[in-house]
C-alpha cells in the first residue's frame, strides 16, 4: 500500500512540476512576445519625433528636478526650428533658481538670449526662420568656461568665474519665465517653434562631441553614446513630461532602417484597440513551439544598444 501511495505521490509531483515548468515557459514566451510586439521595425524611411509649440503663452512644459548632478557642469543641446522673425526673442529653455533669474536661458534668437549662470554670451549669429539648426550651451566649474555652439561650432566663449549652478529652481521648455517655481506666469516671449533631441548632460561636453553631434545629423544615434552622461533625455521630455497648451508631435523622416519603440501611450493604445492581441494570435506558434525559436537578432541588438 505504501509503495503504491508513494508511486501515486511521485506521479502527481512530477505532473505538478511539469505544469509549473510549462507555466513558467509560457509566461516567459508571452513576456518575450509582448516585448517583441512593443518594438516594431519600420521601412526604409523611419520617423524621429520633434515637438512643435504653438506661439502663445499657454503652450509649455515645466519640470522641477534635483539639480545636484549638474551643480558643477552642464550642457544643454537641441535641434531648433525657429518659426518667428529674427527680431523676436523666443525662449525655448529657461532655468531660474530662487533669487537668480537667467541661470540658463536660450532662445531661438541666440544673439539676443543665450545665458549661462546669468552671463550673457553675446554673439552676432543670425538664425534663419524655418530651418533646423543645432544649438548647445555648455559650462564646467572645472574649466571655468561658458561656451555657446551653433551648428557644431563654438561661436562664443567666456570665463564663468567660481560660480556654481544654483539649486532649487524650475525648468521651462517653450516659454520664458522670471521666477523659480512652477507658476504658469509667462512674459510674452513664447517659443512657437519646434525642438528635436533636446538633451541635458551632467558634464561639459567637449567641442569634438558637440561637433560630432551636429555633423552626425538629426537622424543619427550619436546621442545614445552619451546616455551615461545624460541628466535629462529627449525620450523623457517626449514621452514622460506633462504638456500644457498646444504641443504636437511632428514626425521627421529619416533614411535607413530603424526600430520604432512604442512608448507609454502608443503601446497602451495598441493594447486597447487589440492590435497587440491580434499580433500575438498571429504569432502564437512562438508560444506553442517555443523551443527552437528565438527573437530576431536585430531586435536583440537593438535592445542591447538602446535599452
Amino acid at each position: 500500500i505504501n509503495a503504491e501511495y508513494g508511486k501515486q505521490w511521485y506521479q502527481r509531483r512530477v505532473r505538478g512540476l511539469s505544469l509549473l515548468h510549462s507555466a513558467q515557459m509560457l509566461l516567459s514566451a508571452l513576456t518575450l512576445l509582448i516585448l517583441g510586439c512593443s518594438v516594431e521595425q519600420t521601412s526604409a524611411l523611419a520617423p524621429t519625433t520633434a515637438l512643435s509649440f504653438r506661439h502663445d503663452l499657454q503652450s509649455y512644459m515645466m519640470l522641477q528636478l534635483d539639480m545636484e548632478p549638474v551643480k558643477e557642469a552642464i550642457t544643454v543641446c537641441s535641434w531648433v526650428l525657429k518659426k518667428t522673425a529674427d527680431s523676436v526673442h523666443d525662449a525655448w529653455f529657461t532655468y531660474n533658481a530662487p533669487s537668480r533669474i537667467h541661470e540658463i536661458l536660450i532662445a531661438g534668437r541666440i544673439r539676443g538670449w543665450a545665458y549661462m549662470l546669468q552671463n550673457h554670451l553675446e554673439n552676432n549669429q543670425a538664425v534663419p526662420t524655418g530651418e533646423w539648426h543645432h544649438v548647445c550651451i555648455a559650462w564646467g566649474f572645472q574649466t571655468k568656461k561658458n561656451i555657446l555652439y551653433f551648428d557644431g561650432i563654438a561661436i562664443k566663449e567666456e570665463a564663468s568665474g567660481d560660480t556654481k549652478l544654483t539649486m532649487g529652481g524650475t525648468m521651462a521648455i517653450g516659454q520664458y519665465i522670471k521666477h523659480a517655481d512652477k507658476r504658469a506666469d509667462f512674459h510674452n516671449h513664447a517659443f512657437g517653434g519646434e525642438l528635436l533631441k533636446m538633451n541635458i548632460y551632467k558634464r561639459q561636453l567637449t567641442a569634438e562631441e558637440v561637433n560630432e553631434m551636429f555633423t552626425s545629423g538629426m537622424c543619427s544615434d550619436f546621442e545614445d553614446t552619451l546616455v551615461a552622461d545624460a541628466f535629462l533625455r529627449w525620450e523623457t521630455i517626449l514621452y514622460a513630461t506633462e504638456r500644457h497648451g498646444t504641443i504636437t508631435e511632428v514626425p521627421i523622416t529619416c533614411p535607413g532602417d530603424h526600430w520604432n519603440v512604442l512608448y507609454f501611450t502608443d503601446f497602451y493604445n495598441k493594447v486597447v484597440n487589440d492590435e497587440i492581441l491580434k499580433k500575438m494570435k498571429d504569432q502564437f506558434e512562438v508560444v506553442e513551439e517555443f523551443f527552437g525559436h528565438k527573437i530576431d537578432d536585430p531586435l536583440i541588438q537593438h535592445l542591447r544598444d538602446h535599452h
